[in-house]
């Protein structure tokens, strides 16, 4: 249906004259004399714009314009005026006026602001939608599995405390989003969220990032720093990666955490904080202070709580709804029409181990969105490491699983066939490998070791 513009002028004549230019253009119009018409026929939900005039009788347009707004702020309201000040042009867009135009009117000047007022409007309205939307798809957990819907109920219960909380699992399984869900549910959800990855950095500039410099600390610092631990204020600083920092690094970072103070690089007072500590790491954290490579007693006071995330092959229930989940998002954020996904992609899909859990996932239904020209998506639309088939074939197994399987086997090998000590190594549950063992066909060796 053609847009519908109303126009709120007393004058009669002009009201009637530019409606039927408009409508030899193919749109639609509607005329007020006075405010009570123009609210009338505004509430109908169907104008698209308005042209108002500056002074309609004796009522102020300026006055009409604040009820436009109130009662629809996304209609693009055009004002006319034959009395046209700085003033008034300025207040008038204040007010939420889309532009303005002076009497006598030219009429194809006028059109085009109108169109491109509507425009706009439509863009605008589709954005909000699109950001409503996203909103709503934003990352976080989808989940069956009872064993994540327990860790998620803990997570909410930690959320309000201030304990400090560490987060391991296996890269791609959802730390940052636990990371999230701990602040948004805490008492500093108001305040700042600052992230920063511990294996990104070089020592140096570590240190800097987080405890930040006093000017002429160092060639090069013309001007003060504020660490993250300065700028997250009141907030939660999350320290991704932890098992990467440096053991220098770790010391500041105790005592900053005993003391709730820091002390910037080069600088001779301390600074306090009063900051939220969540942390991450995928490595195990144990096997790290055993090699001397993690404080003991830094971990101790990170790890008052834990909260331990699961593979994406421990939980693999949650794929169909996850796959649709990505493809959505993917689809939505990138204008494309919805995609399925055939049966056989999801029968690969659970055949498959995910090394790199959620993350992976994500990615290999981005890459098959972006490629796939039809509907639904093929096994022919996922990456090259799908193609060979994720089935058993030949040996039973893919590349990836074979190389699970040899890396099971060295580390059993390693660990003397004490499969104890093995899931520790591969920071896996003992029961994920047992079952790994048992689906690869491994000899676990003679002594049968817990």
């Amino acid at each position: 249906m053609a847009p519908c513009i109303l126009i709120v002028d007393d004058n009669r004549r002009l009201c009637d004259s530019l409606a039927q230019n408009f409508q030899d253009l193919g749109l639609r119009t509607a005329c007020a004399g006075n405010r009570g018409e123009a609210l009338l026929q505004f509430g109908s939900g169907e104008i698209a714009a308005v042209l108002l005039d500056i002074m309609v009788g004796e009522e102020n347009g300026i006055d009409i314009l604040v009820d436009l707004k109130k009662a629809d702020p996304g209609v693009p309201v055009i004002m006319i005026t034959g009395y046209a000040t700085v003033d008034t042009a300025v207040q008038a867009l204040k007010l939420g006026a889309a532009d303005y135009v002076k009497k006598p009117l030219d009429f194809e000047v006028l059109h085009k602001i109108v169109t491109n007022a509507i425009r706009l409007s439509r863009l605008a309205e589709e954005n909000r939608g699109l950001k409503s939307r996203l909103q709503e798809l934003k990352p976080r957990f989808t989940t069956r599995s009872p064993r994540l819907l327990q860790l998620l109920e803990t997570v909410r219960k930690l959320a309000a405390t201030e304990l400090p909380v560490l987060i391991t699992g296996e890269n791609g399984t959802g730390k940052e989003l636990i990371a999230d869900a701990l602040h948004e549910g805490s008492s500093r959800a108001s305040r700042k969220l600052l992230k920063v990855n511990c294996a990104s950095f070089p020592e140096s500039l570590l240190d800097n990032e987080l405890f930040g410099h006093e000017r002429g600390s160092y060639t090069g610092a013309d001007s003060s720093y504020k660490g993250l631990f300065e700028q997250a204020g009141a907030g939660t600083l999350f320290l991704d990666e932890i098992g990467d920092m440096p053991l220098a690094i770790q010391a500041k970072i105790l005592r900053a955490l005993q003391n709730k103070e820091i002390r910037r690089i080069g600088g001779t007072s301390t600074v306090a904080i009063d900051v939220r500590f969540i942390t991450a790491t995928n490595r195990n954290v144990e096997q790290l202070i055993a090699a001397n490579r993690f404080r003991e007693d830094l971990y101790y006071r990170l790890s008052a709580a834990v909260v331990s995330l699961p593979p994406l092959r421990e939980h693999l229930e949650d794929l169909p709804e996850l796959s649709r989940t990505f493809v959505e998002e993917y689809c939505l954020s990138n204008s494309l029409p919805l995609k399925e996904l055939e049966p056989a992609v999801l029968e690969a899909f659970l055949r498959y181990p995910w090394p790199g859990n959620v993350r992976e996932l994500k990615n290999t239904l981005n890459y098959a969105c972006a490629i796939c020209s039809g509907p639904r998506i093929s096994l022919a639309d996922l990456p090259p490491a799908f193609q060979g088939g994720v089935g058993p074939a030949g040996n039973g197994l893919n590349v990836r699983e074979k190389a699970e399987r040899d890396l099971i086997i060295k580390t059993l090998q390693l660990a003397g066939f004490n499969k104890r000590a093995a899931a520790l190594r591969l920071a896996m549950s003992r029961k994920t490998l047992y079952n790994k063992i048992a689906r690869y066909g491994i000899d676990a060796g003679s002594e049968n070791r817990a």
